[in-house]
């Protein structure tokens, strides 16, 4: 797991449709944090720094908030649950954190990522990623970056299952029915290339 990326909050008192447009003209964002233990904390968070945070840990990895609640500042585990972009100007308009514990098992999505070069497009297939994502389950701190697929030997027609990837101890694929992650579909051309 990489390293654990931060964000500072500042509580808000104000809500609404006037309080939060100020807030947004002024370079923050309005937001609410809420977890299974009733909390909700409703904070303004920076924009530019937002944005920052949201580009290294995306809806998938935890990050640390840092909150000011009653005169002192205490850190939550969390993951974004909702980021607003305004849909022409070049900022976010709200944003959602759910507040997670570290020793309870979290749902996330993470990006399948690929390597090697299959023997089915070195004879003229082609590589069809056809869930760029995968659902696991695991702890908060066990959160795998991506799951890594060597396509090396792949064969024209081969495929991975979901239920064949190789996933770090302790991180488990969540799924009801067994699909197809990633196959070498048959291209045009490819009697072609294997004479070649």
């Amino acid at each position: 797991m990489s390293e654990v990326t931060s964000l500072q909050l500042t509580p808000r008192e104000e809500r609404g449709k006037g309080p939060c447009s100020r807030m947004r003209s002024n370079g923050l964002v309005p937001g609410v944090f809420y977890n299974s233990k009733g909390e909700n904390i409703s904070f303004t968070v920076d924009n530019l720094a937002l944005g920052k945070a949201f580009e290294k840990v995306r809806y998938s990895k935890m990050i640390e908030l840092q909150i000011e609640v009653d005169g002192q500042v205490q850190k939550r585990n969390a993951l974004f649950k909702k980021l607003v972009t305004h849909p022409v100007k070049r900022r976010y308009d709200h944003v959602d954190f759910i507040g997670i514990e570290l020793d309870k098992e979290v749902q996330v999505t993470i990006p399948v990522e690929t390597i090697g070069r299959a023997k089915g497009v070195v004879l003229g297939g082609k590589l069809e990623v056809l869930q760029e994502r995968v659902l696991v389950r695991c702890l908060p701190t066990m959160i795998p970056d991506s799951v890594v697929v060597d396509v090396t030997e792949l064969e024209i027609n081969g495929n991975v299952l979901v239920d064949q990837l190789a996933l770090p101890e302790g991180v488990t694929a969540v799924f009801d029915r067994n699909y197809v992650v990633l196959a070498i579909q048959t291209a045009r051309g490819a009697k072609a290339g294997e004479e070649e």
